[in-house]
């Protein structure tokens, strides 16, 4: 059974007025458990519309979202558990940081769960450990902290809510290089460490890359492709007609391919590329 099932899904915006316009258009799709998948899709192509089904901040126009097998929108009781079991986490999460400390902040939805004084403090614990920071964090103020630190902090909050399914919408947006190595680390130990399944939103096919088991592309509110790291890769120049960026180590070994060398034109990994290099220079020599 999967973990998400989405079936038939539309959405409209605006239903019945003039400007109706539909920015998820008859999608369905499995997400395993365990998976770590990657939304990607232009500006515009329905990636934020769709997550925000998958624990029913939105109400499908048409369609459903199955969570363990169970229609989301079925009760009052599976609406709310949804929004417990899903834990979804807004591009620019630390502008939503609101409390005095640090503790406060990150408890603050293990604290409208009803927990116990006890295991608020142990779902604190955890999740700031998953985001790399330490105890020395409880009593400073969110808004001391440099940029990522407040981004780690706000995910830590939705990590302790112990989500079945932990959702980010663009994670690491605005973040400079080293921030961005530093939270998709992050992303990847909490899911080795925990098996949770993980749903990542981003316009960067590098940053997916790196850390997707498998990846959705949106086109105009329609899937594209749901495939494999590798397949979807596999398809660069279908990439390019979208409009996406493939990365740029793709970019030459598909040139290279064109130049009549015999490589494979999905590398998208500098271990891929040294690899096939090595592989080629045999081949050659």
């Amino acid at each position: 059974m999967a973990k998400i099932a989405v079936r038939g899904l539309t959405y409209l915006y605006g239903q019945g007025t003039s400007t109706q316009i539909a920015a998820v258009k008859n999608c369905s799709f499995d997400i395993e458990e365990g998976e770590l998948v990657g939304i990607i899709g232009h500006t515009g192509s329905g990636k934020s519309t769709l997550i925000q089904h998958f624990n029913a901040l939105l109400k499908p126009t048409e369609g459903q979202i199955l969570l363990d097998g169970e229609d989301i929108w079925k009760s009052k009781q599976s609406v709310r558990n949804s929004r417990f079991k899903v834990g979804l986490c807004f591009q620019y999460p630390e502008y939503q940081l609101f409390e005095e400390t640090v503790f406060k902040d990150v408890s603050f939805g293990p604290r409208n769960m009803g927990l116990s004084e006890k295991e608020i403090e142990e779902r604190v614990r955890q999740a700031m450990t998953h985001v790399g920071l330490d105890e020395s964090y409880f009593n400073k103020s969110p808004f001391d902290l440099s940029g990522g630190e407040k981004r780690r902090v706000a995910i830590a909050g939705v990590m302790a809510m112990d989500p079945d399914v932990l959702v980010l919408d663009e994670p690491t947006a605005g973040l400079d290089p080293r921030g961005r190595d530093t939270v998709f680390s992050m992303i990847r130990n909490y899911r080795n460490k925990t098996g949770k399944t993980v749903v990542i939103v981003s316009h960067s096919m590098e940053d997916v890359a790196r850390i997707a088991t498998k990846v959705l592309v949106m086109n105009h509110g329609e899937i594209a492709m749901f495939d494999t790291v590798d397949n979807i890769f596999s398809k660069g120049n279908e990439l390019i007609e979208m409009g996406l960026n493939v990365p740029q180590i793709t970019k030459v070994f598909m040139r290279l391919k064109e130049m009549g060398y015999n490589v494979n034109s999905s590398v998208y990994s500098v271990e891929q590329a040294k690899n096939e290099i090595l592989r080629l220079r045999g081949d050659i020599g």
